[in-house]
């Protein structure tokens, strides 16, 4: 079976793309409820990322070994070093997030 042919990764990745659109919508101008919420969809998001990162790095599906090439592509045109996407880079990424939901005023 193909990697992206499994229902579990297809829903993971709709279930990326949704969260994305719906922190892409909330905008920049947010109440601190709303900045929160934002930031707590940014943290499933990563999660899912994460996850998703692992099942790629573990298949030998050619097209998820392509998907591990294009994040790291990405990485470099970021200006990251492609060595440092691993699983402990998800975990720095939900570290900063959650520092800034500890940051929100109360």
């Amino acid at each position: 079976m193909k990697f992206f042919e499994s229902e579990v990764v297809r829903n993971e990745l709709n279930r990326m793309q949704d969260l994305y659109l719906e922190i892409n919508k909330m905008g920049l101008m947010l109440t601190t409820l709303q900045k929160k919420e934002q930031l707590d969809k940014m943290i499933e998001l990563i999660n899912l990322q994460q996850t998703m990162y692992m099942r790629v790095t573990l298949s030998d599906d050619p097209d998820a070994m392509k998907m591990v090439e294009q994040v790291r592509n990405a990485a470099t045109m970021l200006g990251m070093n492609p060595n440092d996407v691993n699983h402990t880079f998800y975990d720095t990424l939900r570290d900063n997030v959650q520092e800034m939901i500890d940051q929100l005023p109360k």
